[in-house]
């Protein structure tokens, strides 16, 4: 019952985070929502503001372990293991796409915690990627270029369809829920890395991608 009743405040916070923003949601909104007692919010986790930053890190902690989880499927194969990243960190983002977009909004302002989000869990994000292009690139399976900016592209292309929901909806009809659309992101991004990197027509495709 306990596990529930924590269970049921995130998701009633994560809904009205995302919806309203922070500073738009009180404690009292996200007790009404999860139909439980005001007092639970602090029992559990110590406050709205408490509860907020747990959201935020438990986010990264599963986007960060997906990224090294895909890095060890493919450890021998630098184009691969950079695809399997995209796939599994697209799919993880997508099975929890409220909580992403809520994480990634947040990512965009000067907080303590988005310093500190920076300094671990986006620092660790950018050390493997890092790692994955130096080796492509010293394999002579991806083209050299400035590593600076590839990262930046590579990163940025990861988590588009959850930092920008509404551009895609409005203008395009597209969801970022839609498992149709994200194996037709997932499709493109492939052809896309092909031509960024300079990886070869036949490299193989990470699992799940064999639907194309």
């Amino acid at each position: 019952m306990r596990e529930d009743t924590r269970a049921s405040i995130k998701e009633a916070a994560v809904r009205l985070f995302h919806k309203n923003g922070f500073h738009g949601t009180s404690v009292r909104d996200i007790a009404k929502e999860a139909r439980v007692n005001i007092s639970l919010i602090s029992y559990y986790f110590g406050g709205k503001r408490a509860l907020f930053e747990l959201l935020v890190t438990d986010f990264f902690e599963g986007y960060i372990v997906t990224i090294e989880q895909s890095i060890h499927l493919d450890n021998n194969d630098a184009a691969a293991a950079i695809e399997s990243v995209f796939w599994n960190v697209l799919q993880y983002q997508q099975s929890c796409h409220l909580l992403a977009r809520m994480v990634h909004r947040e990512m965009t302002l000067d907080s303590v915690l988005v310093r500190e989000v920076m300094s671990t869990y986006l620092q660790k994000e950018k050390y493997f990627l890092e790692s994955l292009l130096k080796k492509g690139m010293a394999e002579g399976n991806f083209k050299r270029q400035p590593l600076d900016l590839l990262i930046v592209q590579v990163r940025n292309m990861m988590i588009l369809p959850f930092t920008s929901p509404q551009y895609l909806r409005e203008l395009f009809q597209l969801l970022p829920s839609d498992a149709n659309f994200m194996l037709r992101y997932m499709k493109h991004v492939t052809v896309w890395l092909k031509t960024l990197l300079g990886m070869s027509a036949n490299q193989k495709e990470p699992v799940g991608l064999s639907l194309f």
